[in-house]
């Protein structure tokens, strides 16, 4: 959870001065580290002395205080880091998936009041004011209800939601003056689509609506849940869950558990993405570990935060089914032929570039192409990958970021894929690929009853 308790910033002119301060770490940094160098006779270019000695480590701390846009986009970063930020940055971001500050019990008592009134500790015979688990947006209280519901109550930060537009462009100014990403890559984007997550997180009247809705759609699992809701005690800034008390799935490979488990875990989140993207129609696209739990005794995967799910239409799911499928088929000129059909690449595009974009494609999926077992915990697929990337970034001049309507799909792909590899699952996906194609899926065994 968060490295302390502290007052997160809530006013817009106090955010941007703590975003000025940002700027002027990053660059007080940046001289110390370009002095070092000249007296070392090291040479480093910009980007490096940027992200060399204690600039991640401030930078971090500072992303982590200011929450809300500004840590959710170091999160962001922080996936994918290892496509295209040096090292030391990506490693420093890496410790916003589960680290930061929480809000002052001031702040949440303000937060409470605002949406349940100056009695609102009527409405609890119990309400926690340590928070059990802290992420971008808002942290989480055990509470009882009056009428001893066991609840987890998720309380938004302070200034969040107001904040957003402007955070995010603060940002992204600030990481593009501290060249912080190559050049060629398309910032743009990319934070446009953290101020479309976060204005929808930001409602947790919607959230709980996604909360019900997938809740309902997965009942036929017995081996996955999600916590149901409470209406009488949700706004929009306070979402009231039941409290499921698991230990977080990281703890499946942080220990010594049996290859058993890890491959039913593996197989369990791959069937959950692949029916949220075949047959939902509703996909949770956060791949953060933490909105994983297991429950041993219970033997069930509980599934946590809907603030980021999206509805997917049947025509994108048919679209992405059909790229995918040429993909796994090996069948490059019907990939090239999908992604000018679909418009997911500008029909003037140049034949290497095309043939480029396909090949990363075919090289995504090879978990989906290769029969039998996948190991996914040996696998070097996402080193691969990621050289790839880099290559076509070199000779083509960057690769411009998946179009909007896929963006999420492969998001939640790609965090699964790592989720498997943490685990250090072996999984045949090519066939519950196939039979999702077939329609012949059926739900995985209770993990008693496996050979």
């Amino acid at each position: 959870m968060g490295s302390g308790k502290s007052r997160v910033p809530a006013g817009r002119i106090e955010r941007l001065f703590r975003m000025g301060t940002m700027a002027a770490d990053v660059a007080a940094g940046t001289a110390v580290e370009t002095a070092r160098t000249w007296w070392t006779g090291e040479a480093k270019s910009i980007g490096d002395l940027v992200a060399s000695g204690i600039n991640p480590r401030r930078l971090t701390r500072d992303l982590a205080r200011m929450r809300g846009a500004a840590m959710k986009l170091g999160q962001l970063l922080s996936l994918e880091g290892d496509d295209f930020l040096p090292a030391p940055l990506a490693e420093a971001l890496a410790a916003l998936q589960d680290d930061g500050d929480t809000m002052s019990d001031k702040q949440l008592e303000m937060v409470l009041v605002s949406e349940f009134g100056k009695d609102w500790r009527s409405l609890f015979q119990e309400f926690e004011t340590k928070p059990m688990a802290a992420a971008s947006i808002g942290q989480v209280h055990r509470a009882v209800a009056r009428d001893g519901r066991r609840l987890a109550m998720k309380v938004q930060f302070p200034g969040v939601a107001r904040s957003i537009d402007s955070d995010v462009d603060n940002l992204g100014s600030l990481i593009q003056t501290a060249r912080l990403v190559p050049p060629g890559f398309e910032l743009a984007p990319l934070l446009e689509e953290v101020k479309r997550q976060l204005r929808q997180e930001t409602d947790y009247l919607e959230e709980r609506r996604f909360l019900d809705a997938y809740r309902d759609k997965i009942s036929d699992m017995s081996d996955v849940t999600v916590p149901g809701s409470h209406a009488d005690l949700t706004t929009a800034r306070v979402l009231a869950m039941d409290l499921i008390d698991a230990p977080p799935l990281c703890r499946v490979w942080e220990q010594d558990t049996d290859q058993k488990t890890r491959d039913y875990l593996g197989r369990l989140a791959q069937t959950v993405v692949f029916r949220e993207l075949f047959q939902f129609g509703l996909m949770q696209t956060d791949p953060n570990y933490a909105n994983y739990l297991w429950h041993p005794e219970e033997k069930q995967m509980v599934l946590l935060d809907f603030g980021s799910t999206i509805e997917i239409p049947e025509e994108l799911r048919n679209r992405y089914q059909n790229l995918v499928t040429a993909a796994v088929n090996d069948d490059m000129e019907r990939v090239i032929e999908l992604l000018l059909e679909y418009e997911w690449a500008p029909a003037d595009s140049p034949r290497p570039q095309l043939e480029g974009v396909a090949g990363f494609l075919h090289l995504s999926v090879e978990p989906l192409r290769k029969p039998g077992n996948y190991d996914y915990g040996s696998s070097d697929l996402q080193g691969r990958a990621r050289d790839r990337a880099v290559e076509l970034a070199a000779t083509l001049g960057g690769l411009a970021p998946p179009p909007p309507e896929i963006v999420f799909i492969q998001r939640k792909l790609g965090g699964t894929f790592l989720l498997c590899s943490q685990l250090g699952a072996r999984i045949d996906s090519y066939a519950m690929f196939q039979e999702f194609l077939s329609g012949n899926f059926s739900l995985e065994k209770p993990l008693e009853l496996q050979d």
